[in-house]
């Protein structure tokens, strides 16, 4: 190692600073389980839609022509969707001067399903039992829809992290004008390694941060300790990485929609991409809900047996 200025060299890698050296050196407790969720129509209905359809917007148009449209012209689905509704923003358009601050609004009214605030605490409880390891639960949410909505929501004071697509209100005219930041279906992934690093704040101003090599002894979250909760194709690559890594993935589908069934079983189920596809009912009693329950359960079996052997 050798210094230069204020910034430290090991091995050719630039470090900003020497605690992040001393952590690559040093393992952590990993006594952390990650509950991570899509939040469309995983926790929630459609957000997107919900606001379209606030503003009056014909929502069948917008997804099954406009957005159909561009993705036929090759745009990215995530970008499609976010031109389309910036397209509407503006003094005399659908969604007039909209504002960060109006998305919160709207996303209070959000119904969030059945058992999700239960859950939260009844997880949190079963990591409180295990003595022996201290384990600790945290929920976080990576989804492609607006994250100033899931921020309004009244679910949000439960996450730890929240990721979201982002627009940025330009301060001379007071409105949402361009996208700020991007959540697409890969992008996702990169959030799920900024928890596995323990990143989850420093990657808003230091965005490669997520790219420094840190022992796998030494990030905060092994992937084993992660539970991914999600509904369908933009999720597939959480799935693909949480399975691989010994994590626990878990799908969810909408028996109430035509074709959901057969759409989880055909891309989740029969491919083997989730533990288990279920609906999104979240109590002690019902299937998911009570999946979840057990699985966090296992994880904190498993940390008592290795603090055991530590």
């Amino acid at each position: 190692m050798r210094v230069q200025g204020s910034v430290f060299w090991v091995k050719g890698l630039e470090l900003s600073n020497i605690s992040f050296y001393l952590n690559l050196q040093m393992s952590a407790p990993q006594n952390v389980i990650a509950v991570v969720f899509d939040f469309d129509d995983t926790l929630t209905d459609d957000s997107t839609t919900k606001l379209l359809e606030s503003r009056g917007i014909d929502t069948a148009k917008f997804w099954k022509k406009e957005a159909a449209a561009l993705l036929a012209d090759g745009w990215d689905p995530t970008l499609a969707y976010l031109k389309l509704i910036l397209d509407r923003v503006g003094p005399s358009k659908s969604f007039k001067r909209l504002t960060n601050s109006q998305l919160r609004e709207f996303g209070s009214t959000l119904k969030i399903y059945k058992g999700v605030p239960k859950l939260f605490t009844d997880l949190r409880a079963i990591a409180i039992e295990h003595k022996l390891s201290n384990p600790v639960v945290e929920f976080y949410v990576i989804s492609g829809g607006l994250e100033e909505i899931i921020r309004g929501s009244r679910i949000a004071k439960h996450f730890t992290g929240i990721w979201g697509n982002c627009l940025w209100e330009d301060p001379a005219v007071g409105y949402v004008t361009h996208i700020k930041n991007l959540v697409s279906f890969t992008e996702k992934t990169k959030h799920l390694f900024e928890i596995n690093k323990g990143l989850v704040e420093k990657t808003r101003q230091e965005h490669y941060a997520v790219n420094e090599l840190v022992e796998k002894s030494a990030r905060r979250v092994p992937f084993q300790n992660m539970i991914y909760v999600g509904d369908g194709l933009t999720d597939v690559p959480c799935f693909s990485l949480i399975e691989s890594n010994g994590g626990t993935p878990f799908g969810v589908f909408d028996p109430k929609k035509d074709g959901s069934p057969k759409k989880a079983y055909e891309t989740l189920v029969a491919t083997k991409r989730t533990t288990s596809t279920n609906s999104p009912h979240y109590g002690k009693t019902d299937d998911l809900g009570s999946l979840l329950r057990a699985a966090v359960k296992q994880i904190c079996l498993r940390l008592d047996v290795e603090s055991r052997t530590a």
